[in-house]
């Protein structure tokens, strides 16, 4: 785990689903209380993408410093201020944003991204809102600029309506196998994040690659609950969802769970095959994790019948990522496949 997974695992401890479910508005945001959800979206997890800039009204309700500064475009009450859409008083203004919060959080989780751009919160909060619960799908960049100049760079026309979802599934698309997000997330915002001044055509380095090994930090480390929660709980959704579609086309006998740590065993009369799930965002990732795992199974596996290797995870690969398959299936002379089961 790097500081960014540890990072992303202390504030996904401190919000699970069930307590932004139950935060009240001075959980949400304050002026004074820097253990709000706001204060650990913009402040605290700003490691994990920046989403500095416009005023805190992005938050969809906020609590003003100066009480008397009320804005006029935005409806206003003694303490708060909020987007006019979202209700005449505090309490509904607030309502609807959490509603809305949770509408991200559902949708991050299932990977519906392209039904994010309708809700009303402003882009560069709710985004990052979403990267957060995406369980580090989405690429960490927000700004509606940088996006556009990285979306034209990869040859999408982009305008003025152009959708952040858009951008965000063509980044997606383009991650190469052997970069995590945080990694590509520099990558991309070295190369786009600023504009070039006239007269200078240096760039501010930024430095992606891994310490020395003499200073790495070899201490032990746990992921916190709620990470450990929430990938577990993916797991067993794919599996579950897998699992009920060999039944379907194979018949419940044949279909064995959890035989020996084996995800999912399915017995032919001619073969055996072996299907390992993992949670992870990328194609990549779970064959990373899952195929050592998954030739010890086959090992170890009595039966004569000739075995099948099966990686499952919840998103399709992309075009780098179909690289790497073939190259594998080509230089491991091993019968594997990825397949992906997309929760809903």
């Amino acid at each position: 785990m790097n500081k960014f997974n540890i990072l992303l695992d202390e504030f996904l401890d401190r919000w699970t689903l069930d307590t932004v479910k139950k935060m009240k508005l001075p959980e949400y945001v304050g002026v004074r209380n820097k253990d709000t959800f706001c204060q650990w979206v913009e402040t605290k997890t700003r490691d994990l993408g920046s989403i500095k800039g416009l005023t805190s009204i992005k938050f969809g309700i906020y609590e003003r410093k100066d009480a008397k500064q009320k804005p006029k475009k935005y409806k206003n009450d003694n303490k708060y201020s909020w987007l006019s859409g979202y209700g005449n008083n505090r309490n509904e203004a607030f309502d609807n944003t959490k509603r809305d919060i949770i509408s991200i959080i559902d949708l991050a989780v299932a990977g519906r991204f392209e039904l994010i751009d309708d809700i009303k919160l402003p882009d560069l909060f709710k985004w990052k809102v979403a990267f957060l619960y995406s369980n580090e799908r989405l690429i960490p960049i927000f700004k509606r600029e940088v996006l556009l100049r990285i979306g034209n760079s990869y040859g999408l026309k982009t305008t003025k309506k152009t959708k952040i979802s858009e951008i965000h599934n063509v980044m997606i698309m383009n991650k190469p196998a052997h970069l995590d997000v945080y990694s590509f997330m520099h990558q991309l915002y070295n190369k786009f994040g600023q504009k070039k001044k006239s007269g200078s055509s240096k760039k501010k380095s930024i430095r992606t690659s891994r310490k020395p090994a003499s200073k790495r930090n070899i201490k032990s480390q746990t992921r916190t609950i709620a990470r450990s929660f929430v990938v577990e709980q993916k797991h067993n959704m794919i599996q579950e969802k897998l699992k009920d579609a060999l039944i379907k086309k194979y018949g419940k006998k044949n279909v064995i769970l959890e035989e020996n740590f084996v995800d999912i065993k399915l017995i032919q009369p001619t073969y055996i095959s072996f299907y390992e799930v993992k949670s992870a965002p990328y194609a990549s990732e779970c064959i990373k994790q899952a195929l050592g795992q998954i030739l010890l199974y086959s090992l170890n596996d009595s039966d004569s019948r000739p075995k099948k290797h099966v990686v499952v995870g919840q998103y399709p690969p992309n075009g780098n990522e179909k690289r790497y398959i073939s190259f594998l299936k080509m230089n491991l002379k091993l019968d594997f496949e990825y397949i992906n089961v997309g929760l809903d």
